[in-house]
């Protein structure tokens, strides 16, 4: 039965009766200034203020990420002068000058305070303790703002095995000064804790991951020549893949001819263009998308409209493939080892199960990789796969069990 669903999602069919087309829109408001959280079965789940926090802390227990709110206008840059032992003496003279730290384009938990990391133990912002599993701060950021004055922040540490973070920040002169701990552990149901450094407070602004799919936002791309700019479109939920096709007709529908994009970005901004002769937004003709939802339910996407006065979104939407790829017996048979994976990765079974093959498959059902010469703990080399989710098969007699694999080599 396993099997059969597998075949039935590579080659884009399936044995349900699906829904036409489905018209549907939603609306940021004037000035983008909402943020709109969207599930593809359920519609539009939940429409918060994007302009009330500053910062946001990534709620894995084992992550240091920590974003910033580009679409507010936010800014960030390390203090080029002193490490944190200059805390009380920071000079911004030549501020303007100093280059501006982005979260990354393609992965959430990638956040501006880590993009100067070098991998690890180095997470950008501090450094992992190998005795006490804590990331300890190394440096000062300053953060600007759109309308308010800037502020110099310091992430003194996270406690690992708390999943707490404990930072403080000040007016530039050092005036204000704030101390703050914040505990994500109360948050692991979000992917983020959001926090307000004018209001001092932490929001709670999103919603359950498990109940979302796309993001309708305001955000920073980059554009070609790694230029950034300010952009409105859509991001993707971590597990909730996409992929794009231009140049089809609107009967199109072979959504797995091509592999899901598992990073934030494959649906984007650029689907429409700014036309000056008539001063409004032009939909490109003849885009879809498709996109795999957190029931691996596929859905096909096609935007129609964008009025930038209201922030409205017009599209139209059906699912198209039931894939089914997690019915199966779930993987209580095996670890992978790490997870995310960074050029391999581990396979080891319990119960003394020794498999008979390991197939690694991408989210469209498109074997990428498979090992017949296995052992009940086998290392697999992934450093030719390209970043994003897979699936990981193993299969010993009739049985066969199913795990999630995050790839992110560097």
């Amino acid at each position: 039965q396993f099997v059969t669903a597998i075949v039935i999602c590579a080659l884009g069919m399936s044995s349900y009766a699906f829904a036409q087309m489905e018209a549907d829109s939603i609306e940021m408001g004037g000035g983008y200034a909402n943020d709109v959280y969207y599930s593809m079965e359920n519609g539009e789940i939940l429409t918060v203020d994007r302009t009330n926090w500053d910062i946001a802390f990534y709620t894995v227990t084992w992550s240091a990420g920590i974003i910033i709110n580009e679409g507010n206008g936010v800014e960030l840059r390390v203090y080029p002068n002193a490490d944190t032992s200059g805390w009380n003496s920071v000079d911004t003279t030549g501020l303007s000058t100093w280059p501006r730290l982005y979260n990354s384009p393609e992965m959430w938990e990638d956040g501006a305070f880590n993009r100067s990391a070098t991998n690890h133990p180095n997470y950008g912002w501090g450094v992992y303790n190998t005795i006490t599993h804590d990331v300890v701060g190394d440096s000062i950021y300053i953060l600007t703002f759109n309308e308010a004055p800037a502020k110099k922040i310091w992430i003194e540490r996270k406690i690992s095995t708390a999943n707490t973070y404990m930072f403080k920040y000040a007016d530039l002169d050092g005036s204000n000064e704030v101390s703050e701990t914040v505990i994500c552990s109360d948050f692991t149901s979000k992917n983020f804790l959001y926090y307000s450094l004018q209001n001092q407070e932490v929001l709670d602004r999103e919603p359950a991951s498990e109940s979302w799919d796309l993001l309708f936002t305001k955000y920073v791309a980059m554009l070609p020549g790694n230029v950034p700019y300010p952009v409105t479109g859509v991001l993707l939920n971590e597990d909730v893949p996409a992929n794009r096709f231009d140049e089809v007709g609107p009967d199109f529908d072979d959504w797995s001819s091509v592999p899901f994009d598992s990073t934030k970005v494959p649906i984007g901004y650029d689907w429409k263009y700014f036309d000056m002769s008539i001063f409004s937004y032009v939909v490109e003709d003849s885009i879809a998308f498709f996109v795999s939802n957190r029931q691996t339910n596929v859905y096909k996407l096609v935007f129609n409209a964008f009025d930038y006065t209201i922030g409205k979104f017009v599209f139209d939407k059906s699912m198209i493939s039931a894939s089914g790829l997690f019915e199966a017996k779930q993987a209580d048979q095996f670890y992978l080892y790490p997870n995310p994976a960074n050029g391999f990765v581990n396979l080891e079974t319990i119960n003394g199960m020794l498999p008979d093959a390991i197939s690694i498959m991408d989210l469209s059902g498109r074997e990428v990789y498979r090992a017949n010469d296995v052992n009940q703990t086998t290392r697999l080399d992934l450093g030719d796969l390209p970043n994003g989710m897979y699936l990981v098969m193993l299969m010993a007699g009739e049985e066969q069990h199913v795990q999630k694999l995050l790839i992110q080599n560097n």
